[in-house]
């Protein structure tokens, strides 16, 4: 986002730049929401099952 300054595009743009940018943004917000929900969400998750399958077998 830095190098597109927030994905905002010159008043010139042309569509298909514009639509780029849009693009751009929408993955970028992917992007983040997903390493969210693996870092947060998933991971500790497995971990737990990964312990309680390690505890029930010892």
């Amino acid at each position: 986002a830095k190098l597109s300054n927030n994905y905002t595009t010159p008043e010139d743009a042309c569509n298909t730049f514009k639509a780029l940018y849009a693009a751009l943004d929408e993955f970028e917000q992917d992007l983040h929401q997903h390493i969210h929900l693996e870092n947060n969400i998933l991971h500790p998750k497995a971990k737990k099952l990964e312990k309680d399958v390690i505890s029930t077998n010892n």
